[in-house]
């Protein structure tokens, strides 16, 4: 990470998680145990509260005091009751303790006799001791993940958290490292947790700093930045939009206007249609508007047709009408006939219309084979539309590949 974005991180990740004591106190030595003459018997009487918000408040004020001389107590009490606790009992125990000795509450956590409880106490290990060290918290999830393989997936989400929020060097260079599987995963959650940390500039930040960097190759830049301009696109179209708009023509941004035409027509068809239009790369328009179509069409489907019908056709506008012709289909196939009529692109035109006729064939055969019979469909896709589905699949399932079929 550079300078400047590894302060922006740590500032967001501290002003966030103040109130988490671990974050907070990550570089600070506990404090003294003064007052509590038995630990373990306070903690007990803590994770036994009733009250879920006043159990995580006393377990976290007792635990804010761990340290090397009352750990033993604390990890004693926690094996006696480890079957009936859950992660946000386990989280906080297994960060605190990773503050001063994170190799021991590894060693601790993967004793435990549930796989479900070592997942919770090793991924938030590692987590805690990537905050400080993350060179040393890969060391240690690598080794342990060649013993213990079911915990590596928890492991390696805390491994990514923790130095995502250290702000230190080498993260970036980690994920282009990995194989493609691991590296959809830790995109993904690198992305997640900036955004929730930092909201859409940090994470933006964060994946333009990447595929600005000619080091790494297309593929991953492509990747950060598809799982970025989602998940800004979520939340805030327009900001999405304007950054797609800053990587315009970039081979790793191919997909953005696809992307934010789609999660824009969700919330407001109209506007996402208009920034499609706008959008100087016309070649990347036909997915665009067929996704902000499709996305409009299914959150709001009389706004998205009225706007359909009052608009003059245009090449523009045959993705949106593919897509409502073949929504169509099914309940109207006359009606989609008319549609398919107006598609500038006459390929597309004549294979909408040969699904549509096989449709409305099916429906209604005497109405359908008069249409047929001045239609500017050819002999064969004529046939195609008389015959009966299950035929024509079967006709298919015959036919070699490259070689028309034939009914």
């Amino acid at each position: 990470m550079t300078g400047v974005k590894k302060g922006v991180v740590l500032g967001l990740w501290v002003a966030t998680l103040v109130a988490v004591f671990v974050v907070a106190r990550v570089t600070a030595p506990p404090e003294s145990t003064s007052a509590i003459d038995d630990f373990g018997t306070a903690l007990r009487a803590a994770l036994a509260e009733k009250d879920g918000v006043d159990r995580a408040e006393r377990t976290a004020s007792l635990l804010q005091r761990l340290d090397s001389e009352n750990v033993p107590e604390a990890a004693a009490t926690y094996s006696r009751m480890i079957n009936i606790l859950d992660e946000h009992d386990i989280r906080p125990f297994a960060l605190a303790w990773a503050r001063f000795d994170p190799a021991a509450a590894l060693d601790h956590a993967i004793s435990w006799p549930f796989q479900d409880k070592q997942k919770m106490g090793a991924g938030a290990v590692i987590e805690g001791w990537a905050m400080k060290d993350p060179t040393a918290a890969r060391e240690a999830y690598e080794e342990i993940r060649e013993r213990l393989p079911g915990l590596g997936e928890d492991m390696f989400v805390g491994l990514l958290a923790g130095w995502l929020y250290s702000g230190k060097d080498g993260l970036d260079e980690f994920l282009a490292g990995l194989s493609r599987q691991q590296r959809d995963t830790a995109i993904t959650k690198v992305a997640a947790r900036l955004m929730r940390i930092g909201g859409p500039e940090a994470m933006m930040s964060w994946a333009d700093s990447i595929v600005r960097n000619a080091a790494y190759e297309k593929r991953f830049k492509r990747l950060v930045f598809r799982r970025g301009i989602r998940m800004v696109g979520r939340w805030y179209p327009e900001r999405a939009a304007a950054w797609a708009m800053e990587h315009a023509g970039q081979d790793y941004a191919i997909d953005a206007p696809r992307i934010v035409a789609g999660l824009w027509g969700r919330h407001a068809g109209l506007i996402a249609m208009q920034w499609v239009r706008d959008h100087p790369d016309e070649e990347t328009h036909e997915l665009a508007v067929r996704e902000a179509f499709r996305t409009w069409f299914m959150s709001d489907p009389k706004g998205a047709v009225a706007w359909l019908e009052s608009e003059t056709p245009t090449a523009f506008h045959d993705p949106a009408i593919i897509f409502y012709a073949k929504d169509l289909n099914d309940r109207d196939p006359e009606t989609a006939i008319g549609w398919c009529e107006r598609i500038h692109d006459s390929d597309e035109r004549l294979r909408c219309l040969r699904l549509a006729a096989a449709a409305w064939y099916q429906r209604d055969a005497v109405a359908a084979e008069t249409w047929l019979q001045q239609s500017p469909l050819d002999e064969e896709a004529r046939r195609f539309a008389r015959t009966p589905p299950e035929q024509a699949q079967a006709v298919k399932r015959k036919v070699r590949p490259g070689q028309p079929p034939s009914f």
